[in-house]
Formats: structure tokens, sequence, C-alpha cells
């Protein structure tokens, strides 16, 4: 029996899976196009921050020219991941000729010739330890077994090779799942599908709104989007969603380790990136703190509910030789590091009204100035005196050194998503 909390009424098989999937995202193209790409000038930059972002201080797990494989990659994955890495070689694969098409256009229109497209399933995908780099984002979760394709994914990485994994959030998808079964009744549970019908009928559902409860405030958002929008939130063909813990079972399952958390553009705007939580009482803090990282996202995970970041990690093969560090043992290790601050500059690239990407005449400053007062403080100090350690730094600002307080710089400072300093080694 399928589970009621989850959207898998059209879950009937693999291959019927993929063949929806293929006529849906043929359907409605996801992601839309973004209003600009952007490229960092120093063609290392991401790949120090990537290396950081894993616990690697000496920038050495993900090589500077790695074998990427973005596994469903959409409309503009592989565009992004290009410009980010522009010495890497990069295979994107996706169901969909359609998107296929729209990225490979995207990135003829910004002169990008590291990428391979090719038109596959992951179900079937045959890679075996190719990849220093996989990138499955938003994809899993859509298929009839997930276990399937999440077993190619970890077959296709090198031995210490890193998978970068996001499913959905089990506290994030109540209510869209709902409106997802609701949909899928009113046409009739079409067992291909009736797109058209299923939009029709939610668009008649979202503008005439005179629900009086949660679901009136979620869909109110959709009212004026793009129409791909719509469909990737309220009518999915098939969906999954996990905790944590049902994460980390299905990833062991499939010969994986959770490593650590990914900080997303998403969670980073809402600044939802942090999966630590802080209590009042001191005892329970020291009690949480001292529970394996798995553990303590599991907690934050039920009590932060719809709140907690998105279920999105790296992670590694279990025979990597590559030892897992805890998030405590990358605090302690960020204490005692040096550090410089970075300092790059970025080229945006514009859409135009025709669809191409154009060059902006200046390049853009990157990373600029940190919103954090603290974490400013950290960078201009460490900009005057960068032979100093993280340990003293704090020290000499008065700033606390608990596992809390520690490990929430780290992450504010030295990841791709706050590429603020640089580790000196």
């Amino acid at each position: 029996m399928k589970s009621d909390e989850e959207n898998l009424r059209l879950a009937t098989s693999t291959e019927s899976v993929d063949a929806i999937n293929a006529k849906f995202y043929g359907r409605f193209q996801f992601p839309y196009p973004p209003v600009a790409f952007d490229k960092p000038i120093d063609r290392a930059f991401e790949s120090l921050m990537l290396n950081q972002s894993l616990g690697s201080w000496d920038h050495s797990r993900i090589p500077s020219n790695p074998r990427i494989w973005i596994a469903g990659c959409g409309t503009n994955q592989a565009v992004f991941t290009a410009l980010r890495f522009p010495d890497a070689d990069i295979t994107a694969t996706d169901l969909s000729a359609q998107s296929l098409e729209t990225a490979a256009r995207n990135a003829r229109s910004l002169d990008i010739c590291n990428v391979k497209f090719k038109q596959e399933t992951i179900n079937k995908a045959s890679y075996a330890g190719e990849f220093d780099y996989v990138i499955c984002t938003g994809v899993i979760h859509h298929n009839a077994e997930p276990d399937r394709p999440l077993k190619n994914l970890a077959r296709a990485l090198k031995r210490d090779g890193v998978l970068e994994l996001m499913v959905y959030n089990r506290y994030h998808r109540i209510i869209t799942t709902a409106f997802q079964k609701a949909i899928r009744l009113f046409g009739g549970n079409a067992e291909n599908g009736d797109f058209e019908l299923e939009l029709l009928i939610a668009k008649k559902i979202i503008e005439g709104n005179k629900l009086r409860n949660l679901m009136a405030q979620s869909i109110r958002e959709y009212t004026a989007c793009p129409e791909a929008q719509l469909a990737d939130a309220l009518l999915q063909p098939v969906e999954h969603s996990y905790t944590v813990e049902s994460m980390d079972e299905l990833a062991s399952a499939c010969g994986l380790e959770m490593l650590v958390p990914c900080i997303n553009q998403y969670d980073k705007s809402s600044g939802t990136f942090n999966w630590n939580l802080e209590f009042a009482d001191p005892e329970l803090q020291k009690f949480y703190d001292g529970f394996s990282d798995l553990r303590r996202w599991q907690i934050s995970n039920h009590l932060m509910l719809e709140t907690s970041p998105m279920i999105w990690f790296y992670l590694h093969r279990k025979d990597s030789r590559k030892p897992r560090k805890s998030e405590s043992k990358l605090s302690q290790e960020f204490l005692d590091l040096r550090f410089r601050p970075s300092a790059t500059s970025k080229l945006l690239f514009t859409r135009k009204e025709n669809g191409e990407y154009a060059q902006g005449a200046h390049p853009v400053a990157y990373p600029g100035q940190h919103r954090d007062d603290v974490c400013q403080r950290i960078i201009e100090t460490l900009d005057r005196s960068p032979s100093t350690t993280m340990r003293d730094v704090l020290d000499q600002l008065g700033v606390e050194t608990n596992f809390s307080t520690v490990n929430k710089l780290r992450l504010s400072l030295t990841t791709n998503a706050f590429p603020f300093l640089i580790a000196i080694h």
C-alpha cells in the first residue's frame, strides 16, 4: 500500500513514471529562464569554496578540473554549473528533450563549451566510478522507486567523489501534496496525466479561492506566477518526500553516507540554512549539542517542522577513503585555522527580449560586504592580520566559541553560499 502522505497514485512502474515525467517536463519546462546568469572571474573560486563546504580546508577533495554529472539537469542547472566550474568536464542528462534543447541553447548563447547534453533516465544510467562530483537536486523523489536512481548515482561516483542531493522535506510538502492529490481526483486519475485539464482546474481553484484554511494561504502565491512554477509545485505526477531520518535510511541502503548540509539559494534567502537549534536552557543545549550530527538534524527537522531547511545534503560512498568529519570537528578545525578574505568579481549575463543572454559592461565585486555585523568584523580583522587564527580573532572580538556559535560562523563565512574567507594552508 502506498503511503497516504505522498502523491504516489501514478507510481505504477519505473518505466511508466519515466514516460509521464518526460511528458510533464516537456510541457512545463522548469526552472523557467532566470533573469541573469553570473560567472566568477577567478576560475578556481567555486572549487575552493566547494571544498571548504565539505570540510576540505586544503582544497583537495574536489579537483579544480572535476568530472561532473548533473543528473536531471532541467533547463538551466547545467549552465549555472558550467559557469561556476569552467574547467570541469560536465555531463548533463535529463528525460525531457525540450528541457535539454533549452539548456543547450542557453549554453550556446553564453559560449559554454564544457558541457555534453544527453537525453537519458537516471533509472537506466550505467556510469561506474566516473565522476568527482554528481549533482542531483529535486529529481529522485519524482521516481516510482527512488532507491533505483540513487543506487545509480552512488555507482557513478569515484570512490572519493561527492554527491549533492536534494529531496523534498516532508514537512514542506504537506499542503502541496494534498493539492496535487485533489487535482488528480478532479481529473479522474488519468494514468498518463491530463495536464491541460489539471492546469485549468488548478487555476480555477486558485483564482476563485474561497477556502478558509492553510491551503488558501499557500496557494495564494500562485495567483500570477509562471505556469511552470505553478505546475512544478501543484501538479507533480509523482512525488515522494522525506525527513532527515528517512533520507538517511534511503541513502544508507544505497551505499551512501550523509556528510554535511548543502546551503542552497532558497534556504540562504529565507535565512533557514542552519540545522542546529538553540535552547534557552544551558543543560538542554549541552545535551543536544552532544548528539551525533544525524540525531541532532533529526530532532531539528521534527521541531522546526515547516521552517526546517530543505533536505539538501552532500553525501559520499560508504567505502570512501576520506573519513567523514562531524560538524563539531569541522568547527574545531575552523577555530584553529588561519584565513584570508576572499576577493574576486563576477561577470553578469542578463536575458534580452529574444531570450538570449548578453554580458554586462562591468564586472561586479564579489562577495562584497557581509550583511551580518559580527561576520563583517571578523573579515575586517583578518584583512588586517591574516596570520591570526580564527580562535584568536574571536577572542579579540569577544565572540563566544561554543559549538552553536562557531558552527554558524563557519557556515556563514567559508561555504559556497557565503564565500567570504579562504583557508590558508
